[in-house]
């Protein structure tokens, strides 16, 4: 299956993929091993990222479906 990937403020510099293309029933943790993998700079955010499907926050074991849309930022700063 094909999912869509968008990375958002100091994640763009990674310059990552738009797409994955994953097993299906593959969860959001699994979309990120597999975006680590391709960019081993994305561990450095290990555990603080922040992960959307679609529009709404999701947990790493949510089951993503064929053009998902998977958004991914850094944690969120304010002053």
């Amino acid at each position: 299956m094909t999912i869509r990937v968008q990375f958002f403020s100091k994640l763009r510099d990674l310059h990552g993929p738009a797409t994955l293309e994953l097993e299906e029933n593959a969860t959001v943790g699994m979309a990120l091993v597999e975006l680590e993998r391709r960019l081993p700079l994305l561990s450095n955010w290990n555990g603080k990222i922040l992960i959307a499907v679609g529009v709404e926050f999701a947990p790493r074991d949510q089951i993503l479906h064929e053009n998902d849309l998977l958004s991914v930022m850094p944690p969120v700063q304010g002053g």
